[in-house]
């Protein structure tokens, strides 16, 4: 995978700042093009594995909204978390408090392992 780099302040010193290595992106890989690449691996047709993705990134939030990590076999987990504004009394903590909701990934044991490989390398100038 390319990556570059950038500069970014420290937000408890604004003086100091560091470089960090940040990901280059190539673009993205649709739903489409997974079927496709799915259905070339099975019996089914592109469009079967289409519906079936499609259908799944719909169920999905229903299950995370009511309270579920989702288990994926090897692929992973997915879970919702969120923040909240600190209170003097647990009773004070109320619905109106939760803020930034956000939908977490944990992958499983073998995409962890996969990425382990991983080769990095330096985008070159443009």
């Amino acid at each position: 995978m390319k990556y570059n780099t950038v500069y970014r302040m420290n937000p408890q010193n604004r003086v100091a700042g560091k470089f960090y290595a940040i990901p280059v992106y190539f673009g993205e890989i649709d739903l489409k093009r997974i079927a496709a690449e799915i259905a070339a691996l099975s019996s089914l047709s592109s469009g079967d594995v289409y519906n079936v993705l499609v259908n799944f990134t719909e169920a999905l939030p229903k299950y995370l909204k009511d309270g579920y990590k989702l288990r994926l076999g090897d692929f992973g987990i997915f879970k919702v978390s969120f923040s909240s504004e600190g209170a003097d009394d647990a009773k004070q903590i109320v619905p109106a408090r939760i803020r930034s909701r956000k939908v977490l990934y944990t992958p499983g044991k073998d995409i962890k392992t996969s990425l382990e490989g991983m080769h990095f390398e330096m985008e070159s100038p443009k």
